[in-house]
């Protein structure tokens, strides 16, 4: 499942975005979001909350996706 939505992220959103933005815009948006996750989540911060995802999806037994993605 994840794997179909980062493709479908680097075929279609991204490049759409930059067709849309300037590439000083483009780089401020990515500055901004990261300034705003350490201010957030401290440094550091998307890979503590990636494994505190991970964590907790292990907790209550989702951690494994391939229990809920069809089969072909």
């Amino acid at each position: 499942m994840y794997r179909r939505h980062a493709a479908r992220e680097d075929t279609d959103l991204f490049p759409k975005l930059r067709e849309i933005v300037s590439a000083h815009e483009f780089d401020a948006i990515g500055e901004d979001m990261e300034k705003r996750e350490v201010q957030k989540f401290g440094e550091d911060g998307f890979e503590k909350m990636a494994a505190r995802v991970a964590e907790i999806e292990g907790t209550v037994g989702i951690a494994d996706l391939r229990q809920f993605t069809p089969q072909r």
